[in-house]
């Protein structure tokens, strides 16, 4: 067991936090190696060896605060480490200085028995999965990447109804492109999209999780189209079958038949759990491998099939206005009210000069016996 007295330097730290924190009253500040949190306090340190001093600081600070909350410490989820951050604010640099701390920490992190697999090409994938590469996490520590995606998912949002679901070969790269497009727009990398494994993929009725962090969720809108529960249903439906010998033949049955035909698959299978999430297809819809095993796209391909979607020209269906529209329309109307003021005074002064015209001649009429009309 790790040395927990009062004269090891982790467990000064952790009882001087503790107490100013007001986690534990003053009188218990002493650690009791009978206390089960202590135990587990002390399993989730010894865990983690060689961080630079200040990351072994911040670290121990964080794993105390977990585990006199209740939380896991390793791996811990974005869910706790935001907690821990809204728990003990600060600015933008103190907690980017926090996260730093515990990403080292879990890449340092000793793996046991039982503890998830981290995403293929993530700054953790040979310790264990990080909560700081989370997009919650990420979104938090760069304020303005919230914006920068939400307008990203916009325009994918806007492709999505372009890309057939139905059809033979087609339908395949779509419903396929039609995922990476969702997981560009959520923040992965290229390189993490094209590492991920079907086991990093967790699939409900609400929601889509991938990896254990999780590094991103995707709620579900109810929107069958563009819906991202919906989509990666439908790239279930294609990698049930995919690394099959006659995969291909069953897949065409499928993606050829009528509108009212159910899928008979919408869930990713367990069997083909370490496969490729993502994967090519020939010409004749044969996906890349041998039997039962499929090869992964590459981040390079992946960029290049975002960057070819994503410049798909959408049919404009309403005219944009340009940034200075309000401005140029309030100029308008200034000349409108302009003209207007002075057709005003041009008519009053025809007036003034037609009303006489107008009574001399009918005075002459009535004079000469005319009647006017």
């Amino acid at each position: 067991m790790t040395d927990l007295s009062k004269d090891s330097p982790k467990t000064a730290a952790a009882t001087d936090f503790r107490h100013d924190t007001g986690q534990v009253p003053a009188s218990t500040t002493h650690f009791d190696d009978e206390d089960p949190a202590v135990a587990e306090l002390d399993r989730a340190l010894a865990r983690v060896t060689g961080l630079r001093p200040e990351y072994d600081r911040e670290f121990t600070q964080f794993a105390c605060w977990a585990v006199a909350n209740g939380y896991r410490v390793l791996p811990a989820s974005a869910q706790v480490l935001l907690a821990y951050f809204a728990g003990y604010p600060g600015t933008l640099a103190t907690q980017r200085g926090r996260a730093t701390a515990v990403a080292a920490a879990h890449r340092a992190a000793r793996r046991e028995p039982g503890d998830p697999q981290p995403v293929p090409s993530t700054k953790s994938a040979f310790g264990l999965p990080s909560p700081t590469e989370a997009e919650s996490v990420r979104r938090v520590l760069r304020p303005q990447r919230a914006e920068r995606l939400a307008g990203h998912r916009a325009r994918v949002e806007a492709v999505l109804p372009h890309l057939p679901v139905t059809g033979w070969p087609d339908a395949l790269t779509a419903r396929r492109d039609a995922v990476i497009l969702y997981l560009a727009a959520a923040g992965l990398s290229w390189d993490t999209i094209a590492g991920l494994r079907q086991r990093d993929v967790s699939l409900h009725d609400t929601v889509v999780m991938i990896g254990s962090q999780p590094l991103v969720e995707l709620t579900a809108t109810g929107l069958p189209t563009t819906c991202p529960v919906a989509v990666i249903r439908r790239w279930a439906t294609v990698l049930a079958y995919a690394p099959r010998a006659t995969g291909h033949i069953e897949l065409e049955r499928l993606l050829t038949a009528a509108d009212d035909v159910t899928e008979p698959i919408h869930q990713l299978l367990a069997q083909w759990a370490d496969q490729p999430l993502l994967t090519r297809f020939d010409g004749r819809g044969l996906a890349d491998g041998v039997v039962d095993e499929l090869d992964p796209l590459t981040g390079t391909e992946v960029a290049e099939i975002v960057a070819t979607r994503m410049a798909f020209d959408i049919p404009v269906a309403t005219v944009d206005l340009d940034p200075d529209y309000y401005e140029r329309g309030v100029a308008a109307r200034a000349r409108a009210r302009e003209i207007s003021d002075d057709l005003d005074e041009l008519f009053a002064r025809l007036d003034a000069i037609a009303d006489p015209l107008l009574d001399l001649s009918r005075e002459s009429m009535r004079t000469q016996g005319l009647t006017p009309d």
